[in-house]
């Protein structure tokens, strides 16, 4: 007897059977998991167990009545979404295979770990009575989807004709067949990413998996289901950018430190303008596709006009504060990254390092901001080491705070503001602490600028100096303090033993206590401070051996060597033709300052309040003779360093004469043999030579200037010591710190002293993990340089390829008319009432000249505005003016000249951060038309000299990762830009000043 369609259905379904599994089932389990893929391990036991035991109800299983045998399969569990990233891979979201993270207190989101049907009974419906039983599982525990990573188990037949994301696309559109997806799709799910390694050794799918999902349409609105079919048009599109390269930690911290954020803005601004935010960062993404990035930008732009001033502001914090958390992402994993690495072993000879530290005006945030950031870095840290089981509470307690924290200031910062900023980051016991200890490798120095640089600040004098000296002060009297009474503390413990004579605990106390007494600098300070030294390592030498080898009165003993006057050294700066005045004039500021640091220093030598004394703009033999005969009339000694800076284009001509000149006269030698024993200074600036000729001008001239400065001073058997006046940017000698130091000089890499700028001490700073891998980063590099021999010969064409594009730089830099409407499209003309810094940000004059510009404002608007000019500007040109065998000779110049190569690397990096189509909004398109297409000319011929001249296809082809990081934060700094258009148009300086923080924290160049 024949069945009727209908009636066959009903046997099959009557003779498979859905259930959770059991046991007893748990052998079929594995049976059918090899027979479905017979060269992969079958589930363990153990991670069977483990289901169960986490969710029962979501392991599914299909029997077949007639045979007993487990015919089908299907393994989920419940996570949040927001732990995870699309890219992560199977292990991740299954957390090996146990499911021990499933997570249904806090999760909306059934995740499919696993589905599979016997080969032999394919097609009889098991697939879907899997699917039917998993949408069940979603409407018994209100979930809002199911998600799941769909193995392509034919993208392997199409590798070498198909990217993965153009398979899946074709297999969305039906044009290819895929045995997994593509009955997946039949059942109403979507596409919304593509994940590369989701799983390891699978021969079909090479590791990749379709990001699908199924909406719940009981638990989801109109707009979720719009926000998911945007999601599949993005996808289809191809704007959607998939990071590759970035460690998939530092994408989770960012992911939950972000969610956080989005958590705290719902709980204190209301769902309304969470969701204001959500809607501007999903639009930011469609900027990534070039070809739409204008049109993107239109449409935001006239939305964000009709904002009100108050969401204006809001918009712009959030978006501040997103990229500043992100920094603050990047510093917990570097962090957390360095304490994974081995112990560094040390080298044969220790390098001595130098950093002078100073704030840049948009970085010299409160002491209550840093606080705050630290302490999210903290945190963050710790989450990472507790395989990120994240402490939700803090966490979301401590990004309210945040989000109540201004990032700016509202009033103009003070030197002692910016002196703050950077005590707070680097005189911290914890930065101390690492500061004091052996290092194999290494050993830091630290000096500040703050409170000594004069040079054109008229914020600075003799109680300003003394100032920034009382607050360094307070910091280590805290911090000597604090080692005190962590060695009583321990002592005290021991209070009853035999060892331990009770007078040296009295004595202890006495030298704490006496601590207090030097918060206050007067005169005769170095005297009483050194009499206090003196007395407390007399006793330590005479105490019990359990005194003498405590870990903290070791500290300290080093404390007292490393800040001899309690003082973070400073480094004096005044402009040569002022030092001459102030030998007549007693009353001229640097002249007052050197009288109170002599009254200061007392019976401690001066260099323990201050390093040297740097002459700006010297240009002759007589500017060193001037600063010398200053040093010797006020501080009646000789041992304060007087160092010459050659920083424009005619001091780094001249340096070479100056020094040999000065130096001829044999107490000037004399000087620097018993004073400044053998060593001589020399400062090298960068900002002011490549604002006046161009970056690459600016560095060849400072690589050729060192050179010629080490072969002067051999026959005075005198050791140059080069200090780098770089920024944290690649226009004032910035950039990686292989590149910077591949093209110094020998003798510069034997004791590199640098300033550091800004943000950069904060990035430096972070944590002492992160300070000891850049200091041992350059350690290493300098030590490859010693044992490597580098030849740097003379290249005619390298000198004729710079001299023409300083020509071109200088056409535009002389052109007073096109600099004034490139300048006044940037926010230069409102430094001076933002109050950003408390230096002027330009020099008084009528019209915008190259005089009038301060070299770091001057970089600042360039950065601001995303267009980076001078660091390019008549690159491209020069390269397209040059015949074929200019060229050849310039491709081959880069192989073996490691300036040159250093050059186009960094100025790789320059160009991946541009943003043209952002810049062109600062201006009126219409009045600028041709302007804009004759930058934008130079810029896409600039693109073209780097990627031939080094014969590569991509501008960071060096750290893959690096571009990567610059394509996912560009996006978000484009709001802020347009915002800031607006604040400009508007003269609102408050958004304006959040604007260029914000940009800043993107940017993390702008000084």
């Amino acid at each position: 007897m024949l069945h009727s369609p209908v009636d066959a259905e009903k046997d099959q379904k009557h003779r498979f059977v859905l259930t959770n599994p059991l046991p007893k089932h748990f052998i079929q389990i594995q049976d059918l998991c090899r027979r479905v893929y017979p060269f992969t391990k079958p589930w363990s036991i153990e991670q069977l167990e483990s289901h169960r035991a986490n969710f029962p109800d979501g392991q599914l299983i299909v029997i077949d009545n007639e045979t007993e045998k487990v015919v089908g399969l299907a393994f989920s569990l419940i996570i949040s979404w927001s732990d995870y990233s699309p890219q992560d891979n199977w292990q991740d979201f299954t957390s090996g295979g146990f499911f021990h993270n499933h997570n249904p207190r806090q999760g909306k989101t059934l995740y499919g770990a696993e589905v599979m049907v016997d080969p032999e009974y394919r097609g009889r419906g098991i697939g879907k009575l899997l699917y039917a039983g998993r949408q069940d599982i979603v409407h018994k525990y209100n979930l809002k989807r199911i998600r799941a990573g769909a193995r392509l188990r034919g993208y392997s037949k199409f590798k070498d004709k198909l990217s993965p994301r153009e398979y899946v696309k074709q297999v969305t559109e039906k044009k290819i067949y895929d045995p997994t997806l593509s009955f997946q799709l039949g059942q109403g799910f979507k596409v919304i990413d593509v994940a590369a390694n989701y799983l390891f050794n699978d021969p079909e799918s090479l590791g990749y998996a379709a990001v699908i999902e199924w909406l719940n349409p009981e638990n989801n609105s109109a707009r979720d289901f719009e926000k998911q079919r945007q999601s599949l048009e993005f996808f289809l599109s191809g704007d959607q950018f998939v990071p590759q390269y970035l460690p998939k930690e530092l994408r989770n911290l960012v992911r939950r430190s972000t969610t956080a954020l989005g958590r705290a803005i719902i709980d204190l601004e209301g769902e309304a303008f969470y969701r204001k935010i959500e809607h501007y960062r999903e639009q930011l993404k469609k900027s990534r596709n070039k070809e739409k990035i204008k049109q993107v930008l239109q449409a935001l732009s006239k939305k964000l006009n009709s904002e009100s001033k108050q969401d204006l502001l809001k918009i712009a914090h959030a978006f501040s504060l997103q990229l500043e958390i992100v920094n603050v992402c990047e510093a917990a994993y570097r962090t957390w990254r360095q304490r994974q690495k081995p112990l560094f072993q040390g080298l044969k000879n220790k390098l001595n390092l130098t950093y002078v530290l100073t704030a840049h005006p948009t970085e010299a945030r409160s002491k209550d901001v840093v606080e705050s950031l630290n302490r999210l870095q903290k945190m963050l840290v710790e989450e990472i080491q507790n395989k990120f089981i994240f402490n939700e509470k803090a966490l979301a307690t401590q990004m309210r705070l945040l989000w109540l924290q201004s990032l700016v200031k509202n009033e103009r910062p003070t030197v002692i503001d910016e002196a703050e900023y950077i005590y707070s980051l680097t005189l911290n016991p914890e930065i101390l602490d690492f500061l004091l200890q052996e290092k194999p490798a290494y050993d830091l120095k630290l000096r500040t600028w703050v409170g000594g640089d004069k040079d054109g600040h008229p914020g600075v004098d003799k109680n300003t100096m003394k100032e920034c000296l009382v607050h360094s002060r307070q910091y280590l009297i805290h911090y000597a303090s604090l080692k005190l009474s962590q060695l009583l503390s321990d002592l005290v413990l021991l209070g009853n033993s035999k060892k331990l004579v009770q007078s040296e605990l009295s004595t202890l106390r006495k030298f704490l206590i006496e601590l207090k007494y030097f918060k206050v600098i007067s005169t005769g300070d170095g005297t009483k401070i050194k009499t206090w030294s003196f007395k407390y390592k007399t006793f330590i030498k005479r105490a019990s051996k359990l005194i003498r080898d405590h870990e903290q009165t070791l500290l300290l003993l080093r404390f007292l060597d490393y800040f001899p006057a309690f003082v973070l050294p400073i480094e004096l700066r005044e402009d040569a033709s002022l030092i001459s005045e102030a030998l007549k004039d007693t009353k001229a500021p640097i002249r007052e300052m050197l009288t109170e640091l002599s009254k200061i220093s007392g019976a401690l030598d001066i260099t323990s309040y201050a390093r040297g004394l740097i002459i700006s703009h010297c240009e002759q033999e007589q500017d060193l003779a001037n600063a010398c005969q200053l040093v010797d009339l006020v501080c009646k000694q000789s041992s304060l360093p007087v160092i010459p800076l050659f920083e424009t284009r005619e001091a780094l001509l001249r340096g070479k004469r100056t020094l040999k000149k000065w130096l001829s006269i044999k107490r000037n030698h004399d000087r620097v043999q018993r004073h400044w024993f053998r060593k001589f200074e020399i400062m090298l600036g960068y900002s002011d030579s490549a604002k006046q000729t161009g970056t690459l001008a600016s560095r060849l001239l400072i690589s050729k200037s060192m050179r010629e400065i080490d072969k002067t001073l051999r026959p005075f058997q005198i050791q140059p010591i080069f200090f780098h006046g770089s920024g944290g940017s690649v226009a004032r000698g910035g950039g990686s710190l292989k590149e910077q130091i591949s093209w110094w000089s020998r003798s510069a890499i034997e004791n590199p002293k640098m300033t550091i700028q800004g943000e950069m001490i904060q990035r430096i700073f972070a944590s002492k993990e992160i300070l000891n891998s850049q200091c041992i980063h350059l350690t290493t590099e300098a030590q490859r340089r010693k044992v490597r021999k580098v030849r740097f010969e003379k290249s005619p064409e390298l000198d004729s390829f710079a001299d023409q594009v300083a020509n071109e730089y200088t056409k535009l830099i002389n052109n007073s008319e096109l600099l004034s409407v490139l300048l006044n499209a940037t926010p230069y003309k409102y430094l001076d009432i933002l109050k950003i810094g408390s230096r002027p940000s330009k020099r008084p004059t009528a019209n915008i000249t190259l005089s009038s510009l301060r070299a770091i404002p001057w970089v600042l608007c360039w950065t601001q505005t995303r267009v980076l000019l001078p660091i390019w500007w008549g690159i491209g040109t020069t390269w397209t003016n040059l015949n074929l065998t200019e060229k050849e000779k310039l491709k081959t110049l880069y192989l073996k000249n490691p300036f040159f190569s250093s050059f186009i690397k960094t100025l790789g990096f320059t160009l991946a951060k541009v943003e043209l189509d952002v810049w062109e909004l600062y201006l009126n398109e219409k009045e600028n038309a041709e302007t804009i297409k004759v930058i934008r000319r130079e810029f896409d011929d600039a693109v073209k000299f780097v990627l031939e001249a080094s014969q590569e296809k991509d501008l960071i082809w060096y750290r893959p990762w690096l571009a990567e990081s610059i394509r996912l934060r560009s996006p978000h700094i484009h709001l802020l830009n347009l915002i800031q258009i607006i604040a400009m148009k508007k003269s609102d300086e408050n958004l304006l000043r959040e604007t260029i923080v914000g940009i800043a924290c993107g940017m993390l160049t702008t000084g």
